[in-house]
Parts: structure tokens; C-alpha cells; sequence
């Protein structure tokens, strides 16, 4: 039998990054508290602090608003990209098709 695996949501897992960054608690004291794992707090700690000196999460979703902006701008560029490329190609094919219809 399969286990599901816990989901937390951003606002918990910033909460419980903030328990030990901003307000010093021990590690240990919060994974009690909140009823978490050890190893998903020093995640959820390590890709903040990676994030916060401007290290790009490689993986989901970034858990820094700067980050998250970013993530987004970049999804956009991606979308501008693919729209520029298509409007190219639909151009060239009109082109090559008003062309066939004037020999």
C-alpha cells in the first residue's frame, strides 16, 4: 500500500522557514510544533537561503517573492517566444502562398 506525501501550502512552509531564520528557534522545536519532518524543514530552509542570495530554484515553485517573480517573467518570455515564432512562420507561408498566386 502506497502513502500519499503531505502537501503543505507556501504560506506554511514561509511560516515555518520564519520560525527558525527570523526568529532563531530551533530546527527541532519547529518540525515538533508544526508536526513536520526534520529533512523537509532543512529543505524547505536550504532552497529559501539558496533563493535568497539569488540562487534560482531548479525545481518548482520559488518560495521568495523575487524569485516567484521571476519564475513568472520567464514563463512569459517562453509564451512570447512561441507566439513571435508561429506569427513568423504563419507570415512566411502567407507570403510564399500570395506569391503562388500571381505566376
Amino acid at each position: 500500500m502506497t502513502t500519499k506525501r503531505q502537501e503543505y501550502t507556501r504560506e506554511f512552509k514561509l511560516e515555518a522557514i520564519s520560525l527558525v531564520v527570523d526568529h532563531k528557534r530551533k530546527v527541532a522545536e519547529v518540525v515538533q510544533s508544526l508536526v513536520v519532518g526534520v529533512s523537509t524543514s532543512d529543505n524547505w530552509i536550504r532552497k529559501y537561503k539558496k533563493e535568497k542570495q539569488g540562487i534560482r530554484p531548479t525545481e518548482g515553485l520559488a518560495r521568495t517573492d523575487n524569485q516567484r517573480r521571476i519564475q513568472e517573467l520567464e514563463l512569459k518570455v517562453r509564451q512570447l517566444k512561441m507566439e513571435k515564432d508561429t506569427l513568423k512562420k504563419a507570415s512566411v507561408l502567407l507570403a510564399s502562398d500570395s506569391l503562388n498566386v500571381y505566376r
